[in-house]
């Protein structure tokens, strides 16, 4: 993460807070976001009384549900479960933040890096890439981790494109999805189908209308 001392570190999932101290050591400031209370309470614990207490803000709740503040970089090993969402969210919050170090399960991190015409390369590979440049930095073996969780991980970097590419996001991942609805599917098909056809109907109908054309 290249670490600086004027530096506001995001971070989701801190749980007992070894991450968290080590960067607070080198920090100006670390956020930990955390939706369990009993962790909370480890982590004020162990910071109490210290030098490092005055530069960690806990916030408690659900990190999908909250408006994210200000940060220079988010470094987290994140639960998995919220690996999709928080990406995006993450991509589309603004100001841009200079870079994001997690921690995902294996073959979601490779499908964050897959290239066009592999097996992995999907819409959540499209979408990230067009809005980041993602790298994988390194495997993590299920043994680091006390106890063993039954999925090997991955270590990932991602720099958002700034300026971000001139479209509407939600415009183009509602292409993207219909495009990968059916991977197997010529894209013909795919924009061939009834319920798709409807969709890009009735879309077409509120453009028209919203812009005075027939």
């Amino acid at each position: 993460a290249a670490l600086r001392r004027t530096d506001v570190i995001l971070e989701v999932g801190p749980g007992t807070g070894n991450l968290t101290v080590k960067m607070l050591e080198k920090v100006k400031k670390v956020i930990a976001c955390e939706i369990d209370p009993r962790l909370v309470g480890e982590l004020q614990k162990r910071v109490q009384g210290t030098c490092l207490a005055n530069k960690l803000e806990i916030k408690v709740g659900d990190i999908l549900k909250t408006d994210l503040p200000f940060f220079d970089a988010c470094v987290a090993n994140l639960p998995y479960q919220i690996s999709s969402p928080f990406v995006f969210k993450l991509l589309l919050h603004r100001p841009f933040f200079r870079c994001a170090i997690l921690m995902f399960q294996r073959e979601f991190a490779l499908r964050l890096v897959a290239k066009p015409g592999t097996k992995l390369y999907c819409r959540l590979s499209i979408n990230t890439q067009l809005l980041a440049r993602v790298d994988h930095l390194m495997k993590v073996g299920k043994n680091n981790f006390r106890p063993p969780p039954k999925v090997e991980s991955s270590v990932v970097r991602i720099e958002p494109k700034n300026p971000p590419p001139p479209i509407n996001f939600q415009e183009w991942d509602g292409l993207v999805r219909i495009a990968f609805v059916r991977k197997n599917k010529t894209l013909s098909a795919a924009f061939k189908s009834s319920a798709v056809e409807q969709l890009l109907d009735h879309n077409y109908r509120i453009h028209c209308s919203l812009h005075n054309t027939v």
